[in-house]
């Protein structure tokens, strides 16, 4: 899964179960302000074991 992939897949589990960006980022072990700045900047990078992180917490 690509980051467009991935961004992709956050946003639609945040609009089907009404997520917060804060409890995603909590639970995947970052700070919201750098999720924050990864969905919303498509030049902003992050590392592969937080990526896998987040698709652990979505995927669940």
């Amino acid at each position: 899964m690509n980051d467009t992939e991935l961004r992709q897949a956050v946003n639609q589990f945040r609009e089907k179960y009404g997520t917060s960006i804060t409890f995603i980022a909590a639970t995947s072990g970052m700070s919201r302000e750098h999720l924050s700045r990864w969905l919303h900047n498509d030049s902003y990078l992050l590392s592969q074991e937080l990526k896998v992180s987040i698709r652990q917490v979505i995927e669940k």
